[in-house]
């Protein structure tokens, strides 16, 4: 649901009370005008009667409904309503959440429950409200040690309690002793360890837990997070950087291939490999982008992207890329990206991506025109790669003309395939001031007797969305209709198919200019 704009946002109490009632607003909003009612003077009362509304709304979502009720909770005079709705989200396990339609069961989703993550709000604002705050905790506590709960859920709620001064040493053992269990997820822990280091009265104990995850071998690629997490905090940059040229250093291990090995262990062991490659080069990324290790991170990201061990032609790319952010490394950074492009046997969307970027930095764009040109005219990449090198190029200032040629050179290329061909076309008709000089390459297609017909028919039906074109796509399709019918006459799906895609255009021309059925045109 569309937000409303800055000229339809209330700026009365009538108003405000009529957007908050409005069923068919977003339920945000419609919290924000009830609160926006409440302290506005003289409608204190209003205001929060229609927060109580929102909160009990039963066809709202839970969040909704949580924020509702701990807006509530400030409002002078009403926050006992606030805080006892909090406690009852909170404590709710009944289900009475609503869920989408489209919503997976639980046990497909990575999240977990969603109605955990409300009840969850609900006790972190119930630890808020005066008076309510030891309650908030207790409920926060036993979140924290629900093992129905996801790690991520029951994180939050410990590293709630120890924001809170007087539950702070529960919150601190139970942070703890989350980033000590190696049987919970390399992120759950290490954020854990993350939320300890933040807190002034626990910060040696939190940095003494990153440095033990940096260390970890069986945090595999999350140690680096873990150090550079740990070289950014005060007076341990040193240990965190000598864990990162350590990391980035250390040549990924290879559990030696056994022939009885399944399909799903080798895609495994290689997908692990990978991630300890990307590891490497990110180690090595956080290195370059500090100020004192600038050239030591730079030095360790030419050599892993020149480096043939490395399990994937990707990684080595990524770490070309890095060296286009410092401004002294990003000529040998322009120079490894261009090779790579040009020499290595990549996905044709990563190699895009590359020209693009390079493309993009500063003091390169002659370089990455070139790059991208190339692209548009590698016939291993497929249309949308080709087309997408060309389109990059006519966004660009100075390269605009350059690029159009690029794309009108596609379209006029008889050689390549018909859907590169209409792709191109249609790139240059998304472009103000080329719309027409799109179209007509589209009805170049759609003509082309050379084509196979269902070819042309794609043509034509692409052209209809070009604005102002309908009517053209449309005898472009009924005279395709008529060749179809001749030389496939028994092909009633094929017919039908023509046949669907001239009713979807006639409508859209009839919702266009307010006409009656197409039929009595």
């Amino acid at each position: 649901m569309s937000a409303p704009t800055e000229d339809s946002r209330p700026d009365d109490p009538a108003s405000l009370a009529r957007f908050a009632e409005d069923r068919s607003l977003d339920a945000g909003d419609r919290v924000s005008a009830a609160e926006t009612l409440s302290l506005w003077d003289g409608h204190r009362d209003a205001g929060a009667a229609l927060l109580a509304h929102l909160a009990d709304d039963t066809s709202l979502s839970g969040y909704d409904r949580v924020r509702a009720a701990e807006v509530l909770a400030r409002v002078a005079g009403h926050s006992e309503n606030g805080a006892a709705r909090l406690a009852h989200f909170a404590d709710d396990v009944t289900g009475e959440w609503p869920r989408s339609r489209w919503r997976l069961p639980d046990r497909f989703r990575l999240d977990g429950d969603e109605d955990a993550y409300a009840r969850l709000g609900a006790a972190v604002a119930l630890s808020a409200v005066d008076g309510h705050r030891e309650a908030g905790a207790a409920l926060l506590s036993r979140f924290a040690r629900d093992i129905s709960l996801n790690s991520y859920q029951r994180r939050t709620a410990a590293a709630a309690l120890a924001g809170m001064v007087e539950y702070r040493e529960q919150g601190v053992a139970l942070l703890t002793r989350f980033a000590e269990n190696a049987a919970l997820g390399d992120n759950d822990r290490l954020s854990a360890a993350k939320a300890l280091a933040d807190l002034d009265t626990h910060r040696e104990a939190g940095v003494a837990l990153l440095a033990r995850l940096a260390d970890d071998a069986r945090m595999h690629d999350w140690r680096v997070w873990a150090a550079i997490a740990l070289a950014a905090r005060d007076g341990h940059t040193e240990a965190g950087t000598a864990r990162l040229v350590r990391l980035a250093e250390t040549p990924t291990a290879m559990p030696a291939k056994r022939w009885w090995w399944s399909g799903q262990r080798r895609l495994k062991v290689q997908k692990r490999a990978f991630a300890e490659d990307a590891g490497r080069v990110r180690a090595a990324q956080a290195l370059a982008r500090m100020d004192d290790f600038r050239d030591l991170g730079a030095t360790l990201l030419v050599r892993l992207a020149t480096d043939p061990t490395l399990h994937d032609g990707h990684c080595q790319l990524q770490a070309a890329l890095a060296l286009l952010e410092p401004d002294e490394h990003r000529e040998a950074g322009a120079d490894l990206v261009c090779r790579l492009v040009r020499g290595t046997p990549l996905k044709g969307s990563q190699r895009l991506d590359a020209a693009r970027r390079l493309f993009e930095a500063d003091g390169c764009q002659a370089r990455g025109a070139a790059l991208l040109t190339e692209l548009a005219h590698d016939s291993t990449l497929d249309a949308r790669e080709r087309t997408g090198a060309g389109r990059t190029l006519a966004l660009a200032d100075g390269h605009h003309q350059a690029g159009l040629a690029l794309l009108t050179g596609l379209a006029l290329d008889t050689t390549v395939e018909h859907h590169l061909r209409i792709r191109a076309a249609e790139t240059v008709a998304e472009f103000d001031g080329h719309r027409d000089a799109g179209a007509a390459l589209l009805i170049r297609v759609a003509e082309d007797p050379a084509l196979e017909s269902w070819r042309r028919v794609d043509a034509a039906g692409r052209l209809g969305w070009v604005d102002g074109y309908g009517y053209e796509a449309l005898r472009l399709l009924h005279g395709l209709e008529a060749v179809v019918r001749a030389e496939h006459p028994g092909d009633a799906w094929y017919t039908a198919r023509i046949r669907s895609c001239i009713d979807l255009i006639e409508k859209e021309l009839d919702e266009e200019e307010g006409r009656g059925p197409s039929g009595a045109r």
